[in-house]
């Protein structure tokens, strides 16, 4: 494995390749290294930024000759690509008013009472509004 290259995968990316990439690299199912990102996500917000900070710096399939500052510009443009092309689709869709609505209704839901009761653990409330909101998602699409 010395001899391996590390870069994102083009071809079985979900988001930006990253996970695919370290699947591929480490010979892991991809499904896994996705799941650690979102573990870490909500266990403390580092697999958020892990995942762009590894979206920045890892070259891509087709970027692997590229230099290093070169990839990073190549990342960046590609990152504001993505985002610019969600933007997009989530002002088209009249759903998405509603989904981000309600999930920024569940997330200050969630901050107001940890700050009321504090003795309250609220941490089983994550996984409990991800299913909501997943099976809202799937009811509504049905």
């Amino acid at each position: 494995m010395a001899g391996k290259k590390l870069y994102r995968e083009e071809e079985n990316k979900v988001i930006g390749g990253v996970a695919a990439g370290l699947a591929h690299h480490f010979e892991v199912d991809p499904v896994l290294v996705r799941l650690i990102f979102v573990a870490l996500a909500f266990a403390n917000g580092l697999g958020v930024l892990i995942y762009l900070i590894l979206w920045l710096v890892m070259p891509s399939e087709s970027q692997i000759e590229l230099s290093g500052e070169e990839t990073m510009r190549a990342n960046i443009a590609d990152v504001r690509e993505r985002v610019r092309g969600l933007g997009e689709r989530l002002r088209g869709a009249p759903q998405s008013t509603v989904i981000i609505g309600l999930m920024l209704v569940v997330v200050g839901g969630v901050f107001l009472l940890e700050t009321l009761v504090p003795w309250m653990h609220l941490g089983l409330l994550w996984p409990l509004a991800l299913i909501v909101l997943g099976a809202y998602l799937l009811i509504t699409r049905i």
